[in-house]
Order: C-alpha cells, then structure tokens, then sequence
C-alpha cells in the first residue's frame, strides 16, 4: 500500500501544546464564567488547493471521567475548505464556537468530522471525495470522531479559554479513496490580530440587548444551544428591520479572542421567533465569469460555499424570473441591472437549489457587490448603525437582506461585502 504522505507523526491523536491557544480573557460585560472559544485553522500543504471538511460536534473531556462537555453541535454541520485557514503569513482562523463550561480541568478535546473529504489538487478543477479511513472512530450518524489529548491537563476556571484546532493538512495520510487526518492543537501564532482571523456569519437570536447606537451589546444563542456576545460598533452595517429583544439575527464579523466577542460588520434582523436553519440551504459566493445575460447564467469560482457538497473549483448558476437581484447596500436590481453589476465587480453570492448531477446552482437571490463599498445605505437599503442614529431610529424594515455576502458558515465564509 504506497502513501502520498507518512511521518512519524502522522496520527490522528495528535499531542497537543497548548501555550499559545489557551489565553484570553472574558473581557466583555455580556460573557462571564469559565467558557471554552473553538478555533479552526490548518498547518501547510501545498499539492492540495482545496480540501473541503464539514465539522459536526466538538466535545471537551473531563479529567477523572464524566460526561464530555460539548462545546459545539450543528446537526447540518460548518462546511470548511481547510486550506483557507493558511496563506503566506501563517495561520488563519475561523471562529467556530463559544460555550460555557464548568470550571475543572480537561485532557483533551474530540472532534466530529463528515465521513468523506473532498479534495481538489492545486492547480485542477475538479475534486475526489475521499473516506475518512475505517481506524478512525465513527458516532451512530456514521462521522469520523477524531480524539486529541492534550500534552498537559488544561485547567479553565473563571475566564475565557482559546482552543485552536488545527488540522494539519501537511499529515494527512491519502492511501487510495482513504484519508486519515491529523488534528493537533494550534499554536495560537496572531491569534490577537484581527486580521488573521476570517469574517463569518453565524445565525442565532439576541438577548441581554445593551446599549444605545451604535454601540450595542448582546448575547447570541445559536441553534445549538451556543453562545456568544456579540458587539456593534458606527461602522456596522444593519439590514432589516429594528434590532430588538428576542430578534432572530444573522451577524457577520470576526471575534476579538482578547474581549472573547464577536464584533459584527453586518447584521440581518430576520423578524422574531423560530425558523428553520438557514444553514441546510445550499449557497456560495465568490467570483463570477463566463456571465450570459439573455439566458440568465454564469460560472462562479467558489470561495465560500455551505449546503451542498463542493465538487470543483466552480458550480454554474441559473437565475430566472423568480430569482431576487440585489446590489450594494442590499438596493433591488433587475436582472440586466445585475449582470452589468457583475461584469464591472464579479464578487457574487448566491442560494437556491443544487443539482448534483450537473453542478448547478439554481438561485432564488443573489447579489453583486462592491467589497469597497461597506457602509451607510440609503433608507429602504441596508444601512449603518451611523446612519440609523443619524435619522433618529432603529431601521427600516427592507424585503431582503444579507444573505449575499461571501460570508457563509454552513452557508459560511469570508468577505467584505
């Protein structure tokens, strides 16, 4: 049996140090206790352009026995291309979770991955779907379970703790249609640089609303039971209607690991009450190409993508009569008004229907934007926290919202739109 890769430490139990991940500090008014923040990132590997992993369930695991204590769950799972959370810097990092835990000490941390990954070698299109191999732990669901313990017993008491997950990609072992992970801990190298972190969306509603605008604070409970604060700030751009006790939100934004929040760039106000997850609706965002206005289609090089499994470097969209267009600022557009939009800045998200057969996203709203174009909108289009404290109220209901951003977690992602 040849291996593409094997070391010596090309294990799925990974030792992990945790000086460089474990600080921080619950520095905001809305989160105190101990808590436990879940981090994603990925060590090097350069034969691989993308390698695509959805991430169930993350547990930590007491010292002494006793139930692991879950820090993460998504029965649709966050679908991630690993290899984005690594450039010519170093690591990047996609914030995964946050959740309270009781204080005690932990040696180590199980995470639960999809049953395939499918990855696409540099420089090609199209991907091969690989099986997580048969040694590796599955749950009743069929998911790869893949233990780390920790080189040292990790205490968490009174205060935020980061945990950095980092699947090193450079450890993979690929035998035939088999692929047997390596997960260690991450080493924390500019975690408290923001700009080392990716821009995510994460769906949940508010409560414990603070503040006046544009500097409001709030809790954010997940649909898994989840939590974390979350801050705006004047240069939040608000979509929909008033922000208010109880609403259901989508909050784009990167967490800061210091104050243990996440500071929005944008945030949807989607009405109040239950609704089925967002995240189980296929999307993707990224650039486009080959645009053909009269028949309403396009290619679009996928950056971020959730809900459907990513075969390739590209899906083809179609759009029609029933699509929803919409541009900066979340304005309406007719469609010619959108592929002109397109043509002059390709960004584009999309959502819809996927076809697996023949890699087609049929899309019920997409949107082009300028990522240079962030902030006040006018009234009837998405707008500042500036901009709403300005004409003296909360916002103006619109008919649609942010869902056009290259910001998809499950749909999840990365931009600034």
């Amino acid at each position: 049996m040849k291996l593409m890769k094997i070391t010596a430490l090309s294990l799925v139990m990974g030792a992990v140090a945790l000086a460089g991940c474990g600080g921080g500090s619950a520095g905001s008014s809305v989160v105190t206790g101990s808590r436990a923040t879940i981090l994603l990132t990925d060590s090097p590997r350069e034969d691989y352009g993308h390698v695509w992993a959805t991430i169930y369930h993350v547990e930590l695991t007491p010292q002494g026995g006793g139930a692991p204590v879950v820090v993460f769950d998504n029965s649709a799972g966050v679908l991630i291309d690993l290899r984005t959370l690594r450039d010519a810097s170093g690591a990047r990092y996609s914030f995964l979770s946050s959740a309270s835990v009781p204080a005690g000490t932990y040696t180590g941390v199980s995470v639960t991955v999809g049953s395939t990954m499918q990855l696409i070698k540099t420089g090609q299109t199209t991907g091969t779907s690989l099986t997580v191999d048969a040694s590796v732990a599955r749950d009743a669901n069929g998911n790869a379970v893949i233990p780390v313990t920790f080189r040292s017993p990790k205490t968490i008491s009174s205060t935020a703790t980061n945990v950095c997950i980092d699947f090193d990609l450079a450890r993979f072992v690929i035998s035939g249609s088999k692929i047997l992970p390596s997960v260690v801990e991450g080493d924390g190298a500019g975690l408290s640089d923001p700009a080392r972190h990716e821009k995510d969306d994460y769906h949940g509603t508010i409560s414990g609303l603070a503040g006046t605008a544009p500097n409001y604070t709030f809790t954010l409970t997940m649909g898994s039971g989840q939590t974390v604060a979350v801050t705006t700030t004047a240069a939040t751009a608000l979509y929909g209607a008033a922000l208010t006790e109880g609403a259901r939100v989508e909050v784009e934004g990167t967490l800061d690991t210091t104050a243990q929040t996440l500071v929005a760039t944008k945030l949807e106000v989607r009405g109040t009450g239950s609704s089925s997850d967002d995240r189980k609706t296929p999307r993707a965002a990224g650039t486009a190409s080959a645009l053909n206005a009269s028949a309403g289609t396009f290619t679009l090089t996928i950056k971020r993508a959730g809900g459907f499994t990513v075969s390739g470097t590209t899906v083809n969209v179609v759009t029609n009569a029933s699509t929803v267009f919409r541009g900066d600022k979340g304005a309406t557009l007719a469609a010619a008004d959108f592929y002109t939009a397109l043509a002059t800045t390709p960004n584009v998200g999309v959502e819809g229907t996927y076809d697996a057969t023949t890699n087609t996203l049929t899309a019920t709203k997409a949107r082009a934007f300028d990522p240079t174009k962030d902030g006040p909108g006018k009234v009837g289009e998405a707008h500042s926290f500036r901009d709403a404290a300005e004409r003296g109220g909360g916002g103006d209901a619109i008919n649609d919202h942010g869902w056009g951003n290259d910001s998809l977690r499950g749909g999840r992602g990365g931009s600034d739109d």
